[in-house]
């Protein structure tokens, strides 16, 4: 995510959010000429609609537990595409920081949907607020449904860092009963426990006594200086502070992964993990351990010297990055 001319503020945000239609099969392609929509593509540098690119973007509703949640979804589709595949992005990201993967899927003639999980981007929601990861689970379970309806193709998906875990978590509570919708899932850095979480949740517990939030930093999760730059600059859906649920809701997610016995689920996914040895942000070593002890076939490839963010790192590592992906 290099500088961008195009700007972006909060009047355009509720400009653009107030004129989306629900999304279904039947929602009409983007007009390249949308002001409010041009706006967000281009300040994010996403694909815009042209001859041989259509466009769908909308809202999904779900009724999760007691509330109703707006998912915003972008669903770019190239000409004869040989499948599809949705992106679930990490904590504090969303989906306008996808551009490098989005053009790269769009390059294998794969159908790429996005959408924002709840409390991120351009969907509703307390900003980076969570009680539970069951509600990240409950979005994609919306999504898939959906792009299930849209394409008749097989289906794949790709996450990064919590995006990973939310595919994680959606794989060992899915009951064998059903039908799996995904052929393989990349996973990105997958989110386990953070670097040095031994210290920071009995900080955790001390801080939620007596605030609801904590000040946020922002830690260099790339070697490119741009988008780390731009992320905590320029990009006006980054949150300033972080809730104590989310923290909470990720000590629950980590304590449901150790629990998880591999004979608990039926797996025969394909399973692909890709992890940077210069990730500053993951006890990686140790979350490599527990993923490759719970999660049968899982294949495991490193990336050297990449950092947390690997689909914004700099272009030299991009590269070996997605062409790990297993597509």
């Amino acid at each position: 995510m290099g500088p961008s001319r195009a700007t972006f503020d909060q009047s355009a945000i509720t400009a653009l959010r107030e004129n989306l239609p629900p999304l279904s099969a039947e929602t009409a392609f983007v007009d390249p000429a949308d002001t409010a929509l041009r706006q967000y593509l281009d300040f994010y540098q996403l694909p815009i609609p042209r001859r041989g690119l259509n466009l769908r973007t909308g809202v999904i509703n779900l009724q999760q537990t007691e509330q109703k949640q707006a998912i915003v979804s972008m669903c770019w589709m190239p000409e004869n595409p040989v499948g599809s595949v949705i992106v679930v992005h990490g904590y504090m990201d969303h989906m306008g920081l996808f551009n490098h993967l989005i053009e790269h899927l769009l390059e294998h003639r794969l159908n790429v949907i996005c959408f924002d999980l709840p409390g991120h981007g351009l969907s509703m929601g307390q900003p980076g607020f969570i009680l539970d990861y069951a509600d990240y689970v409950g979005a994609l379970n919306g999504v898939i449904t959906i792009s299930q309806a849209m394409f008749d193709l097989p289906l794949q998906a790709i996450g990064q860092s919590m995006g990973g875990a939310v595919l994680v978590k959606h794989l060992i509570n899915f009951s064998s009963e059903e039908s799996y919708p995904f052929t393989r899932l990349n996973l990105l850095a997958p989110l386990l426990r953070p670097r040095g979480w031994g210290l920071n949740r009995l900080l955790f517990r001390l801080v939620r006594l007596f605030s609801s939030s904590s000040k946020r930093v922002f830690r260099p999760s790339s070697f490119d200086v741009a988008f780390l730059d731009f992320v905590k600059n320029s990009d006006p859906f980054q949150p300033r502070t972080v809730p104590m649920a989310w923290v909470a809701a990720l000590d629950k997610w980590i304590k449901e992964f150790s629990r998880f016995r591999a004979d608990d689920q039926f797996i025969d996914t394909q399973i692909n993990l890709i992890q940077g040895s210069g990730d500053k942000t993951l006890a990686w070593q140790d979350n490599l351990t527990q993923f490759k002890h719970r999660l049968p076939g899982l294949q495991v490839q490193i990336i050297a010297e990449a950092n947390h963010h690997l689909v914004n790192e700099i272009e030299p590592l991009r590269r070996e990055i997605f062409a790990a992906l297993k597509l």
